[in-house]
């Protein structure tokens, strides 16, 4: 065969074949534009759920901004309690303002409506919040000499190890609760655990000296 002969044939070949996928392409025409119509509107859903997801966190930081200053200016403007109340009753956010009056309510000692507000969303998420808040009405617990349900909640703390949340702090205050229940040794060999597990922290280094003060009375 010639080789101009076998010129044309592929030529030929290559036509028809470009023809047949034409066709095809043709035959699906409607296959391929729901395709890339879903890819694209897949593609609208990130960006608008990226784009959500910065809002959200935008107006969240707002949110604290705007309690964190509430709570600053609360002593010279008593009537910033009110909308502080309102917040933590009514908004998505209710629980950076739960935290904020319980923090002051047990500043000035009303460990009623401390604990109120704390039992209120005490069980609520499982982010930092969530364990400052069970922190906190820990502590006021403590201050109302309910040490065993302090004990409790602070146990289930150290159980579920928080990586959102220093265990050093949950640990310490956990031997603080022991010592004013009156259980010594309990304390003593929590302090000793912290000493030698967070050496390099704040709660590490006043462990030791609570360890110390507590082996001298016995």
């Amino acid at each position: 065969m010639k080789r101009t002969e076998r010129k044309q044939l592929k030529e030929n070949e290559l036509a028809t074949g470009l023809n047949r996928f034409l066709r095809w392409v043709k035959k699906h025409e409607k296959k391929f534009m729901a395709i890339a119509l879903g890819l694209v509107a897949l593609l609208v859903i990130i960006v608008a759920v990226k784009l959500l997801h910065n809002y959200q966190k935008s107006r969240e930081a707002s949110y604290l901004s705007e309690v964190l200053a509430l709570r600053a200016e609360l002593e010279q403007k008593p009537e910033n309690l009110a909308r502080l109340e309102k917040m933590a009753e009514k908004t998505r956010y209710g629980r950076l303002a739960s935290l904020t009056l319980a923090s002051y309510y047990l500043e000035k000692n009303d460990l009623d409506k401390a604990e109120k507000i704390l039992s209120r969303v005490k069980d609520k998420g499982k982010d930092l919040i969530h364990y400052q808040i069970l922190d906190l009405y820990a502590q006021v617990l403590v201050k109302k000499g309910n040490y065993d349900q302090a004990i409790e909640i602070y146990r289930q703390m150290e159980k579920e190890k928080p990586k959102l949340y220093p265990l050093d702090v949950v640990l310490f205050h956990l031997a603080e609760t022991y010592e004013k229940k009156g259980d010594n040794q309990q304390a003593l060999n929590i302090y000793k655990d912290l000493q030698a597990k967070f050496q390099n922290t704040y709660y590490g280094y006043q462990a030791a000296f609570k360890a110390m003060r507590l082996e001298g009375i016995r």
